[in-house]
């Protein structure tokens, strides 16, 4: 998490020292996303399939439901699994089980006050909604929103929460090979994109996710990769997230993205610039279905989506 923004300082330096407004961003922003044991908000600036979108909120505190436990690691990989957390009593309606079987109140949105948004193609100010949540509609910004590259500052004028300041680097978009991605015990799965010509402060995460609809809360998820076009999977990883156990239509979420963060008093908050791609995993002996006809003869459609 970030405490400070020196690098943001010395652009902000060099660029009244040369009167040039550009400089190599990759030296200028680190990548820093929340801990998900510290996060209690996020925004996206998220360039789409057709369309760029801005949007977030920040919560009182941590879930604690959304911090897993990290069964393995590898590298910049890890297995993580959901957690039980067991409170007795039962907690009530406006409370969740946290942690050590003490009950606390369930964090809600807070309202952060005006949220701008500069280095955009359009100027952007969001105001929260009743939920306290703040988006851009359909309309509000050109696509693409920014330019690869792009210094793109995200300030909250502050309300419930005090004012703050987050950072991103506009990125390109990720490019991904079509096709399914097979995913084996005991086999490397390599994952393969088209690099960022100017990667800077971009880093690329995968999340593979092959239980979702079955009620599994696990995933490998690889975070902070270089933006070289290629990573393989541990296969130690992989082996150990398929004995967790599968589901139907088993996914992962390829994500090229900036990240910056910064402490609040209710909890850390970040802002992520990424362009995103999900790609089908195929995993032998799985067929996964939406309905008994997506099934071969003689077999039936789950509750977990696969054919049995």
């Amino acid at each position: 998490m970030k405490t400070s923004h020196r690098a943001w300082s010395l652009f902000l330096l060099v660029s009244w020292m040369t009167g040039c407004g550009s400089t190599d961003t990759s030296e200028l922003t680190t990548y820093e996303p929340c801990d998900a044991s510290q996060r209690a908000g996020q925004f996206t600036v998220e360039l789409g399939d057709g369309y760029t979108a801005v949007q977030g909120r920040v919560l009182s505190g941590v879930v604690p439901a959304n911090v897993r436990q990290v069964e393995a690691q590898e590298g910049e990989c890890r297995l993580l699994r959901g957690r039980t957390l067991f409170c007795e009593p039962a907690c009530g309606a406006s409370q969740t089980c946290g942690e050590g079987g003490v009950c606390i109140p369930y964090p809600t949105a807070r309202n952060v006050g005006s949220v701008s948004v500069r280095g955009l193609k359009a100027e952007l100010s969001l105001t929260p909604n009743s939920a306290k949540f703040y988006s851009s509609s359909a309309t509000t910004l050109p696509h693409p929103g920014f330019d690869e590259g792009a210094l793109i500052e995200l300030v909250a004028s502050g309300s419930e929460v005090e004012t703050f300041t987050l950072r991103g680097q506009g990125v390109t978009a990720l490019t991904v090979p079509e096709g399914p991605i097979t995913f084996e015990r005991n086999k490397p799965v390599t994952v393969s994109w088209t690099p960022s010509a100017s990667p800077g402060a971009a880093r690329i995460q995968l999340v593979a996710d092959l239980a979702h609809h079955g009620g599994i809360s696990a995933s490998l998820e690889c975070d902070g990769l270089a933006d070289t076009g290629g990573f393989t999977l541990p296969t130690a990883l992989v082996s150990q997230l398929l004995d967790v156990g599968v589901a139907g239509f088993p996914n992962l979420t390829i994500t090229r993205r900036s990240a910056d963060s910064v402490d609040t008093r209710a909890g850390c908050v970040d802002l992520l610039v990424l362009s995103q791609v999900d790609r089908e995993l195929l995993i032998p002996g799985l067929e996964s279905c939406s309905g008994d006809e997506d099934c071969p003869e003689g077999k039936t459609c789950q509750p977990d989506l696969t054919c049995q």
